[in-house]
């Protein structure tokens, strides 16, 4: 699909910087129709927290030639080592895209919203399918109360707004880190020599929440940002990238966003940083401080870009960790 606008679709993703020296593919499952939405169904995942629903709703996969840095203190060798052994292929490196709803108390609850409707468009349904997923899931995004945002990658807030540029959600309170909120939208924290998918955020930053305007609330760390849902720093992907604890009686999960993009790659090798962390030291620390508290807690783990339904738990192996994926249960 070589008509593809890189800089409205996956400019400032992890695939973005990927694509840059070379052409991404997108797939989705193949079941003979041309529908999005009947392509759809495969794409939603129910899971009980206590009281709380989670839904993991797809907004589809990519593919893309891994670049010869997408480890940055690891060699491309080791890279494909790693790869080979957790019996996926050593190129191309392919992503998907996962978002969260939560059904708590009464209120439906997004968190991350996936690429959004221009995607959708531009790929003919394969990329951008939350809101069409959404929609088969029997939610409407007029319904939804709260959209929480972990960080700004287009991934995460291109659903925020619609393809002719107006809110997606325009009932919704949309909550976002202040931290995040403070780096993206001062253009005094933008390098002279940033690269065209940093410039890219910065400038998809500004043009996303000067559509939403005042719908656009922000949150500090250890802050409760909707029923039962906590907020929690795990900063250095971006500067203010966030997780959620989301809580219910006994039962927990972890939303952790993009504490870790390739689960083979960084869950297993927590050390190696990735290229599409601006702090790759202090994604590290937010990693291991992260990781360590799940397996000792042993709580369940939704990782956007974790293999569909994208939820799981971890345990410690060797120096590092390795993710144990749940079983998975098509009952609705």
């Amino acid at each position: 699909m070589s008509d593809f606008s890189r800089r409205t679709f996956l400019a400032g993703t992890a695939t973005a910087a990927a694509v840059a020296s070379g052409t991404a593919s997108y797939a989705a499952a193949s079941d003979g129709s041309p529908s999005g939405a009947r392509r759809a169904r495969t794409g939603i995942y129910r899971q009980n927290i206590g009281e709380i629903e989670l839904l993991s709703i797809t907004d589809g996969a990519t593919s893309f030639p891994r670049r010869q840095d997408f480890v940055m203190n690891r060699s491309p060798e080791d890279v494909a080592q790693a790869l080979q052994q957790a019996f996926f292929p050593t190129d191309p490196i392919t992503l998907t895209f996962t978002p969260v709803v939560l059904k708590s108390s009464g209120k439906l609850i997004v968190i991350d919203t996936g690429l959004g409707e221009a995607a959708f468009k531009q790929s003919n349904g394969v990329g951008g399918q939350f809101h069409t997923n959404l929609a088969v899931a029997g939610y409407d995004a007029g319904s939804v109360d709260r959209v929480l945002i972990t960080h700004f990658h287009a991934d995460h807030i291109g659903g925020l707004v619609t393809a002719d540029g107006k809110p997606a959600f325009p009932k919704s309170e949309i909550w976002v880190p202040a931290a995040e909120y403070a780096f993206w939208m001062n253009s005094g924290n933008m390098a002279p020599d940033a690269s065209e998918a940093m410039v890219a955020n910065f400038e998809r930053a500004r043009r996303i929440f000067g559509i939403l305007g005042d719908s656009v609330k922000k949150f500090a760390p250890e802050m409760e940002v909707a029923p039962g849902v906590t907020s929690m720093a795990t900063h250095g992907h971006t500067p203010g990238h966030s997780s959620f604890i989301v809580a219910s009686g006994s039962d927990k999960v972890i939303i952790q966003g993009d504490v870790t993009t390739h689960p083979a790659l960084f869950i297993r090798h927590p050390g190696w940083h990735g290229f599409t962390d601006v702090d790759p030291v202090m994604a590290e620390q937010s990693r291991r401080k992260l990781y360590d508290r799940i397996v000792a807690e042993r709580l369940l783990v939704h990782g956007f870009h974790f293999p569909f339904p994208s939820l799981g738990h971890l345990t410690r192996e060797d120096d590092g960790y390795r993710l144990m994926p749940i079983m998975w249960n098509p009952a609705p």
